[in-house]
C-alpha cells in the first residue's frame, strides 16, 4: 500500500459523487424533455452526460481545494482535478473504457492520455520513489506535446503534481452505481485504491412522471411527462375499448 498518498477528503468526495450522479440522471433528462427530444432517438446524450457531470462537479467544488480546470486532449475535453493541499491530479473515467484501454495496450502504437500521465507521474511507484518527467529521458516527444498541453490548460507547473490517480465511475440505466480512486505503477497495475461507493445516494429521480385523470389520458399522449410504457399501456386499453364495443354490438345485433 501506498502510504504517502492522501485521497481527496470526505467532503469533496461527496461532491464530485452528487455531481456526477446528477449529471448522469436528472439533469439529463430535464433537459431532453425541455427540447422535446426522445432519449430513446438521442445522439447527444452521451456527450450531453459528460458537459453536465463536468459542470456539476466544477460547481460542487467551487471554494475548495480542489481544483477544477478544463483540458483538451485529441478529440475530447478532461476536467482535471487537482488537490493543491496533496498536490494529486486526478482524473475522470469509466470504467469500461479504462478496461479498454488495458487491454488495447499492446495492440496500440500510441499511449492513451490516461497512460500518458501515468508514466509522467507514477514513474518509479514500484519502488515508491517519484521520477519527474524531464528527468526521464526515455519518455517520447509526443508525451511531452499531450502532458505540457494539459498542464497548460489547467494553469500548473509539472513539479506542483506529485502523484497521479484516477476516478473510475460505472452507472447503470442513467443511475450513478459505483466510484472507487485508483493509483497505477507504470506496469499499470493497481498499487493503491479506496472504495467511494458508500457515498452513493440511491434516491428516486426527482423529474416525476405526471398521469392525468384516465378520462382525459388521450389528450395527453404527446406530453413530455408521460412515459412510453405508460402511452404503450393506453394504448393497449383502447384497443381492448375498441374490442369489446364491437363484441357488443354483435351481441346485440345477434339479439334482435
Amino acid at each position: 500500500m501506498l502510504k504517502d498518498f492522501n485521497f481527496i477528503p470526505t467532503k469533496e468526495i461527496i461532491s464530485i459523487i452528487d455531481g456526477v450522479s446528477t449529471g448522469l440522471g436528472d439533469d439529463t433528462k430535464q433537459i431532453l424533455q425541455k427540447e422535446n427530444i426522445d432519449i430513446r432517438y438521442s445522439n447527444s446524450k452521451k456527450d450531453l452526460k459528460w458537459d453536465l457531470l463536468h459542470r456539476n462537479i466544477r460547481q460542487n467544488l467551487v471554494g475548495s481545494h480542489i481544483m477544477a480546470e478544463f483540458a483538451k486532449v485529441p478529440g475530447w475535453k478532461i476536467l482535471p482535478l487537482f488537490d493543491s493541499v496533496e498536490g494529486n491530479l486526478y482524473l475522470l473515467m469509466k470504467e469500461y473504457r479504462f478496461n479498454n484501454i488495458l487491454k488495447t495496450r499492446k495492440k496500440r502504437t500510441k499511449d492513451h492520455y490516461m497512460e500518458e500521465l501515468v508514466k509522467t507521474f507514477n514513474m518509479g511507484l514500484e519502488d515508491f520513489q517519484q521520477i519527474s518527467f524531464v528527468e526521464n529521458d526515455t519518455l517520447p516527444a509526443e508525451v511531452s506535446k499531450v502532458i505540457s498541453g494539459i498542464l497548460s490548460d489547467i494553469s500548473l507547473e509539472k513539479d506542483l503534481i506529485k502523484r497521479f490517480a484516477i476516478i473510475l465511475f460505472d452507472d447503470l440505466n442513467d443511475e450513478l452505481v459505483s466510484m472507487r480512486c485508483c493509483i497505477l505503477d507504470s506496469n499499470f497495475n493497481i498499487v493503491h485504491q479506496e472504495n467511494w461507493s458508500q457515498y452513493i445516494k440511491h434516491n428516486d429521480s426527482i423529474i416525476t412522471e405526471k398521469v392525468e385523470p384516465e378520462e382525459s389520458l388521450p389528450s395527453m399522449l404527446s406530453n413530455l411527462d408521460l412515459t412510453e410504457k405508460a402511452k404503450r399501456k393506453i394504448g393497449q386499453s383502447e384497443k381492448n375499448a375498441e374490442k369489446k364495443s364491437a363484441d357488443n354490438d354483435k351481441k346485440q345485433s345477434h339479439n334482435n
